[in-house]
């Protein structure tokens, strides 16, 4: 495979701002996934995603594939691990003729809380600030798909009321808020925080289409009471969830889960259909 590879690239000014790049080359630009881990935002690293059947898939398939490091809650809470992904994505872009990568063909992937991160900023779209002093701040942030594996919708307790009655929330929430105490969860200030911090608040008819896979079961459409709270913050339900506003819009979404697993290079497929649909 002729491949280019950059490590460590410094994409903003903060120590974790960085990346690892696989561009293959190729006559023509190539559209390019870009990946962010997980771990709970306070653990994991860019390089998790080198043993993942996608990033390999994607190659094979001709698209190059980008993973990226971002700012963990420990010290900067939300909405910093955020705003690092909009940066990812715009300095993604803004390296496309360096690269020889297609600036209207970029999709975002994650796993966990790197899926939401991913997620949070397809779901707002273009995040452009014109007026910004950082040019790379005037660079189109929107993506024209989204893949999420084991991906949240939502970081706002309330989400889980009607649908989970067991005694688990969702694990460093204080820190990602930047709050000393749980208790401090339905403050009025934190609830219009987490409002903001929720992907699933930006859904909207401007929406990419999506494909989300779960390593847990569905056969319910509520989170049982007993269930580990690893399953708490990855069930299906999120993706359930979602999809129903998807459908609302009438655009694509692929749910998987165990009891519907991914088939076999559905992925790179769902990635190209995507890619070749009119530009933005």
């Amino acid at each position: 495979m002729n491949l280019r590879e950059y490590k460590d690239i410094t994409y903003g000014p903060y120590e974790r701002n960085k990346l690892d790049a696989y561009i293959l080359n190729k006559a023509e630009p190539t559209p390019v996934l870009i990946f962010f881990h997980g771990g709970g935002y306070v653990g994991g690293d860019k390089s998790d995603f080198l043993t993942s059947d996608l990033l390999k898939e994607c190659l094979q398939a001709g698209i190059s594939v980008v993973s990226c490091n971002y700012r963990f809650i420990t010290t900067d809470p939300f909405p910093a691990p955020m705003q690092d992904g909009t940066r990812a994505i715009q300095f993604v872009r803004s390296q496309a003729k360096e690269w020889g990568i297609d600036a209207n063909r970029i999709a975002s992937s994650g796993s966990s809380a790197g899926g939401h991160i991913a997620l949070w900023n397809a779901l707002q779209g273009d995040l452009v600030n014109p007026a910004s002093d950082d040019p790379i701040e005037h660079i189109p942030s929107y993506v024209s798909a989204f893949i999420g594996f084991g991906t949240q919708v939502s970081k706002d307790q309330r989400f889980y009321e009607n649908i989970y009655h067991g005694p688990h929330i969702q694990p460093n929430i204080a820190l990602f808020y930047g709050i000393s105490s749980i208790k401090e969860l339905y403050d009025p200030s934190i609830l219009e925080l987490a409002e903001k911090a929720s992907a699933i608040n930006y859904m909207s008819a401007t929406a990419p289409p999506a494909l989300m896979t779960y390593d847990y079961p569905f056969d319910q459409p509520y989170i049982s009471a007993d269930a580990p709270v690893g399953e708490v913050i990855h069930h299906p339900i999120h993706g359930y969830i979602l999809k129903k506003k998807y459908d609302e819009y009438d655009i694509p979404f692929i749910f998987r889960h165990i009891n519907d697993p991914v088939r076999s290079g559905e992925m790179v497929q769902f990635l190209w259909a995507c890619f070749q649909k009119k530009e933005h």
